[in-house]
């Protein structure tokens, strides 16, 4: 089908729904069926189960990262295990926490996980995906560098709500964690001045790749083998 959009937006829940029901319309074999995320309140998992209860069909709820990783093997006819780098933005995991760094071994149906990003708290919960400012007040906690937080932020933000967040990141108040790579993205983003607030979802992962794409030119980067270490 078509790409539908942000399912926040009701148009796009909209063009979503007609496009289940021209694909429900057109001929071919029965279906078995019906996979929907692993998150129970997302518009698609409920027209999931609609659709899968008014078809006589079992619902297979699928953790989001997993899905990731299955339609690319499934794309490229991959039958054997593999280990699956996901880098995303936040899906549900299996132990209720917002994942989206994840390395999976995969095997078909099978998955486990095996391996993360360090997790990051979202101080205010998904409103911490819409504003980087608060991402990078998370790392800056999560190194020990709490008392940047208000005059790094205070200037850009106001002084109530950088001490707000500060506050709320001390005592773990509304600070869920997470271990999407996208949120680290807006943490270095918002570290480096480049976003604030995100007007459109990946805003501040784009600004981050564009002012790496304009310093790399004229900067190199030696990587020796003796600097890494595997744990």
């Amino acid at each position: 089908s078509a790409v539908h959009g942000d399912l926040s937006d009701p148009a796009a829940c909209a063009a979503l729904e007609q496009s289940v029901e021209d694909l429900l319309a057109r001929p071919g074999a029965p279906l078995d069926a019906v996979a929907h995320d692993l998150h129970p309140d997302f518009f698609s998992t409920r027209l999931a189960l609609r659709v899968a209860g008014e078809r006589g069909l079992p619902a297979v709820a699928v953790q989001h990262h997993h899905a990731h990783a299955a339609a690319v093997l499934a794309e490229h006819g991959v039958l054997e295990p593999v280990i699956a780098l996901t880098l995303d933005g936040v899906g549900l995991g299996w132990d209720g926490a917002a994942w989206g760094g994840e390395l999976l071994w995969v095997h078909g149906a099978r998955c486990e996980r095996v391996g993360h990003l360090a997790p990051l708290a979202l101080p205010g919960g998904d409103v911490a995906a819409r504003e980087p400012w608060r991402m990078a007040a998370a790392l800056l906690h999560a190194s020990g560098q709490a008392e940047q937080i208000v005059p790094r932020f205070a200037p850009v933000v106001g002084e109530t709500a950088a001490r707000t967040v500060q506050a709320m990141l001390a005592r773990g108040l509304n600070c869920p964690q997470t271990t999407a790579a996208g949120r680290w993205f807006d943490a270095v983003a918002g570290l480096l001045g480049l976003s604030v607030r995100q007007e459109f979802e990946a805003q501040a992962a784009m600004a981050l790749e564009q002012a790496a794409a304009r310093y790399l030119p004229s900067h190199t980067l030696e990587v020796r083998a003796s600097d890494w270490r595997v744990t």
